[in-house]
């Protein structure tokens, strides 16, 4: 005597039902891994674009940190700060990245912004007459992309 099929199904509905569902195992289980890949995808790319606009804000305040030290060095010999056009005369370069955006000088203060040009980031300070170091004032930042 033959096997009797479950609750009087042929066997050939039961095989394509377990082919079906197999299916959309399989299919369910795609999609949950590209949704995955797809996430670390993204998180990475939001990482790599972090840690460049970290490296940015650092090499943009050692370049200010550098301008501190020209403009002491100027203010010693000259009673004022410099203007921009004066430190490059002096030999003060900005890296190749670098581009001066807006700068100020007077007897009392100077001021100077810088953009990254690979980022979009720019950080500007100032300096005053009375700072004790390059660190008195910190760099103050925005820009980059969202």
């Amino acid at each position: 005597m033959a096997p009797v099929a479950a609750a009087g199904r042929p066997r050939a509905t039961l095989v394509g039902s377990a082919a079906r569902e197999q299916r959309d195992n399989v299919f369910v289980t795609s999609v949950v891994v590209a949704f995955v890949f797809l996430t670390v995808a993204i998180a990475s790319v939001k990482v790599r674009g972090s840690m460049q606009q970290d490296a940015s804000r650092t090499a943009i305040a050692g370049t200010l940190t550098q301008v501190y030290e020209q403009q002491t060095a100027f203010r010693v010999l000259n009673r004022r700060f410099a203007t921009w056009p004066e430190l490059q005369a002096r030999g003060m370069t900005l890296p190749g990245e670098q581009r001066v955006v807006a700068t100020n000088a007077s007897r009392s203060h100077w001021f100077m912004a810088v953009r990254d040009t690979a980022t979009g980031i720019v950080c500007s300070r100032t300096g005053e007459l009375f700072d004790d170091s390059p660190f008195a004032r910190q760099p103050s930042c925005s820009g980059g992309p969202p």
